[in-house]
């Protein structure tokens, strides 16, 4: 299927102040290059923003043709950082660009599990079928990063979306009651490849990679490691009584895999489980620190040695790194009973935790980033090794992120709101971190 290629303009330090645009939902892509210009570089932080630039009320109608460019105001002067807790290696802005997709200022954004696949220069989302009910099926789409090529695939009837051992995973939900299921996808020609029951009708809990060319996939206290070739059940494990699946990691090394559980009963809280990735023997089991305040579970960022946990607990949240083995803390998960005031652990850091949050591990660092920072974190120590603060008011939501170590750069999904007309957009941002990130 053909598309049409996509306009990039320059962004500034990691304000994110974006010309507003959207994945493709519901409305054309822009096609051409926004405004007419080539991508400059960014411009240091409080300096004014040069003639031709698509900005304030009439940058979405030039960013189509049919507008003219306006010289925007003055950026706001970035607020000293907060002190850090360790030796940053580099407090420069990160340079950055957005890639624009589409503005859909009158449409509402939807789209499920965005998928970043840097190494391939590829997106990939599920995306309504259409906006008049929630039940409608969702639409598969990949979005070539360098061209902005926009392919369909097929519908399903589920929101879940992973990549693992060369295909992308679709849990499908037939609905109340009945037993989900596993679709594999071609990633080149967004087709089923086939279809693997799951056993119960729990809530699944993300695929991730195998060994020898195999996935693990879970709902509910089952998880079943699955061959990618042919689809059979390899090795299966069942949690322990009282937990239910939340999230589910592969350790770097493909020596094991990583669990993250809920309590249904008290004390409640979460609890993270190692195993075999070969076999789905139980290796070991963490509920201390402060796993007893979750409110559901946990997320899980498998890193070589071990795996970055984090969980809300109320408004905000809390993160730290474990190590594989006997899963002991590392690093992160405050203690005490105002973990928030801690210069180490608390607000302001990698470790102060909220729903518009991510990590992923990639090109030797695990990647972090917040409503109020963006960071490199060593995976072996947990130690930030650069970060970059954003200005007060300006913290933008994190959806997805990955690296690409060959470019030397991050790639981020990210979500902003304009507070004064309410409009949500999507964009995709590169960003180009220190040399002293990568590993």
């Amino acid at each position: 299927m053909s598309g049409t290629r996509v306009g990039k303009v320059p962004m500034g330090p990691m304000g994110f102040r974006l010309v507003p645009v959207m994945l493709a939902v519901t409305a054309v892509v822009l096609a051409g290059s926004a405004c007419g210009g080539p991508v400059t570089a960014p411009r240091p932080p409080g300096s004014s923003a040069g003639t031709g630039e698509c900005v304030g009320a009439q940058r979405v109608q030039c960013l189509l043709g049919s507008g003219s460019p306006v010289t925007a105001p003055a950026a706001a002067a970035r607020p000293p950082a907060r002190p850090p807790a360790r030796p940053l290696a580099s407090p420069a802005p990160w340079p950055e660009r957005g890639i624009l997709l589409q503005d859909a200022r009158n449409a509402t954004l939807a789209f499920a599990s965005p998928v970043l696949d840097p190494a391939a220069g590829m997106f990939y989302a599920l995306v309504p079928s259409t906006l008049t009910s929630q039940y409608a099926p969702w639409v598969l789409e990949a979005i070539d990063l360098r061209t902005g090529r926009v392919q369909r695939g097929d519908s399903y009837q589920g929101t879940s979306l992973a990549l693992a051992a060369g295909s992308l995973w679709v849990y499908v939900d037939s609905g109340p009651g009945r037993p989900l299921a596993l679709d594999q996808v071609s990633q080149e020609t967004l087709a089923a490849i086939r279809s693997v029951p799951l056993p119960g009708s729990s809530d699944p809990a993300g695929v991730t990679a195998g060994p020898a060319g195999s996935v693990w996939a879970g709902a509910g206290r089952m998880l079943l490691r699955v061959s990618a070739r042919t689809g059979a059940v390899l090795a299966r494990a069942v949690l322990p009584a009282g937990l239910e699946l939340t999230d589910l990691a592969a350790g770097p090394g493909g020596a094991n895999v990583y669990a993250a559980a809920a309590r249904l009963t008290k004390p409640y809280g979460a609890v993270v489980l190692e195993y075999s990735a070969a076999t789905g023997a139980l290796l070991a089991r963490f509920d201390g620190a402060t796993l007893e305040w979750s409110g559901g579970g946990a997320v899980l960022t498998a890193v070589p040695g071990g795996v970055w946990v984090w969980f809300r607990d109320g408004m905000g949240g809390q993160s730290g790194l474990l190590s594989a083995g006997p899963l002991s803390v590392i690093s992160g998960f405050p203690v005490g009973s105002s973990p928030g005031d801690s210069p180490v652990t608390g607000s302001g850091t990698v470790y102060e935790w909220f729903s518009d949050s991510v990590s992923a591990y990639g090109g030797g660092a695990l990647w972090v980033a917040t409503p109020g920072l963006v960071a490199c974190v060593n995976p072996v120590t947990g130690r930030v090794r650069a970060q970059e603060i954003e200005p007060a008011g300006q913290a933008p939501a994190f959806l997805a992120i990955a690296a690409d170590r060959a470019a030397r750069q991050v790639v981020a999904v990210v979500s902003t709101t304009n507070n004064t007309t309410g409009v949500m957009t999507v964009t995709l941002a590169t960003l180009t971190p220190p040399w002293t990130c990568w590993g």
